[in-house]
């Protein structure tokens, strides 16, 4: 990726929960979701689209917020959602929209500010929308592919019980960050279907590279604000070889964010848990997917052809 455009992902996505960390603590979580999760989308679609796509996958959040159990009747819907995006070919953004989505029903939210949240959770979204859109950066990635519509159905009933799976199990077998399980989930899922299994490869290798890599320097440096400007380098650095290479974009993504969760939390337990969750997805995902092929295979084999 170009400085340039690099600069301006920097500007859209890390200056709204860099700035609202500063001036009101916890809130910026609500930033980051916001502005991370319109920046990728309106890559995919137009500025207008994605900041439809991304209100509404935020209003989803708000519903659960502070209510657990809500999360497992919404998550259903938003895989219904999904699978209805992609019969239309807009699968990707949707999906980009639900990656920051799950962390709405971790303990890290104060679901006590809802205002707060909601205003914090627009006004980054609007942000980064607009700095995408003048960096023209707006719908700059390829199209989503064209067959997507021929498997739209399954898809969304794969990711409906997928996601409903991860966020239960997350919630309740991985303590205050089970939001990694449905995370980890929700990005394998992303489109295009056909490199399921690639990119399940390269997440996992890149996840388990940065997080050894960040165990081993918590190991060396006890104070965890030293280990922070680290994460402050690796993201940018992360971007630089996107495209390039997805793997190395993991392994950045993942130090930046072990980095910056380290400041709250002991290393050791972060780094059970990114493990442990994203062995738990690549786990769970394959059955998944063997299941919904063997639907295709059923029900629409040119849809299974077009996917290999």
């Amino acid at each position: 990726m170009p400085w340039k455009a690099v600069a301006a992902t920097l500007l859209a996505a890390a200056l709204p929960p860099v700035v609202c960390g500063f001036f009101f603590g916890k809130l910026a979580i609500a930033a980051l979701i916001a502005a991370m999760s319109a920046h990728l989308a309106s890559k995919d679609v137009r500025s207008g689209t994605a900041g439809l796509i991304v209100f509404s996958t935020g209003l989803a959040g708000f519903v659960c917020l502070g209510q657990p159990d809500m999360t497992l009747l919404v998550a259903p819907m938003v895989g219904i959602a999904a699978a209805t995006a992609g019969h239309y070919g807009f699968a990707r953004p949707v999906v980009r929209g639900l990656i920051f989505w799950t962390i709405f029903t971790s303990f890290l939210m104060p679901a006590d500010q809802p205002e707060a949240l909601f205003v914090v959770y627009c006004l980054s979204m609007l942000w980064s929308l607009i700095v995408t859109h003048l960096a023209g950066l707006s719908a700059t990635l390829p199209p989503e592919e064209a067959t997507s519509n021929h498997y739209s159905v399954v898809f969304g009933a794969v990711f409906a019980v997928g996601l409903v799976i991860s966020v239960y199990v997350g919630q309740r077998h991985f303590g205050a960050h089970g939001f990694w399980f449905p995370l980890t989930f929700v990005a394998l899922c992303l489109p295009p279907h056909g490199q399921l299994f690639s990119r399940t490869w390269q997440r996992g290798v890149g996840t388990v590279v940065g997080t050894l890599l960040l165990f081993a320097l918590g190991q060396i440096a006890s104070d965890p604000w030293w280990i922070a400007p680290i994460g402050v380098i690796a993201l940018p650095l992360g971007f630089r070889i996107l495209p390039q290479s997805y793997t190395g974009f993991i392994t950045c993504l993942t130090i930046t964010v072990l980095a910056f969760l380290n400041i709250a939390t002991d290393i050791d337990t972060l780094a059970f848990e990114r493990l442990a969750t994203m062995a738990a997805a690549a786990v769970m995902m394959a059955p998944l997917a063997a299941l919904g092929a063997l639907a295709l295979w059923l029900i629409k084999p040119e849809a299974l052809r077009a996917l290999q």
